[in-house]
């Protein structure tokens, strides 16, 4: 390994992020942090028919973290079975198509897909994937990449089953071996000041409901062939009147709503 090469190009990912930051925190919106101001928010969206479970208070610590590219999956391509796969060079990415797809159940389909990718003949690296009923829909079931970091909710990062007419039919997976610590751990927002600055800033429609709030990380930036990542907080808006889910992505250390096309909010019709 040429640890000359990773420290020059990690040199440049820093000099990348500082900028960031500087940006960040110059153009960051004030965050509703006062005890009373979040209590009478909270007040407010009750009355206005939102509901949520119990918000955690805790800020909390995380980093930013980075990965430099690997050839993991294409190195162990070989090893898969029963199924057809091709690679994808420039994103590092598998595309399979099973040889026999697997029936599932909306009772047993995750039972079903966890116990199939613990076999390395039919996913590479499967331990290091969990489901995520809330990246998941009813065409696909995604699993995140975990560790002992935290998860990560990235494409650069993912196992996405794809189903049709109650099969999985096939799958396509990307895969980071390695997050590196770039600074040191920092204070992030609490569940509880997310939600009600998203509800400030008029992000949370009236009969509404929370269904998820989770912390994990996802791609900030590119420099030099490797990625940076940043805790963001993914919140889960249910309509009670249209049905539709869209999922709010909030900057955990500024506290800002992610607006980009990359790391925008997405919708879809809900389920059942």
């Amino acid at each position: 390994m040429d640890f000359k090469r990773i420290e020059v190009i990690f040199l440049i990912v820093f000099f990348s992020l500082d900028i960031f930051l500087f940006l960040s925190f110059r153009n960051s919106q004030q965050l509703v942090s006062s005890s009373s101001t979040n209590t009478s928010t909270i007040t407010e969206m009750k009355k206005r028919n939102i509901t949520f479970g119990n918000l955690d208070t805790k800020n909390g610590y995380a980093y930013y973290l980075g990965s430099q590219p690997d050839e993991a999956l294409a190195q162990n391509v070989g090893k898969l079975r029963n199924q057809k796969v091709s690679y994808e060079d420039t994103n590092r990415s598998i595309s399979s198509t099973l040889s026999n797809p697997i029936k599932i159940t909306s009772t047993d389909k995750v039972a079903t897909m966890n116990k199939f990718i613990k076999k390395e003949s039919n996913v590479l690296f499967g331990k290091d994937y969990k489901y995520s009923p809330q990246l998941s829909s009813g065409s696909q079931m995604v699993y995140v990449a975990v560790s002992g970091l935290g998860e990560v909710y990235d494409k650069t990062a993912q196992l996405t089953f794809s189903v049709s007419n109650n099969e999985v039919v096939g799958y396509t997976q990307t895969y980071v071996k390695t997050l590196i610590i770039l600074h040191e751990k920092q204070a992030i927002k609490s569940e509880k000041d997310i939600i009600t600055n998203i509800y400030a800033n008029s992000e949370i429609p009236n009969n509404s409901r929370i269904a998820y709030a989770n912390l994990a990380y996802t791609k900030l930036l590119e420099a030099k062939d490797s990625t940076i990542y940043i805790p963001v907080w993914f919140v889960t808006i249910k309509n009670k009147d249209s049905k539709v889910v869209t999922v709010k992505k909030v900057n955990a250390f500024t506290g800002n709503i992610i607006k980009s096309s990359t790391n925008g909010d997405s919708s879809y019709n809900a389920q059942g």
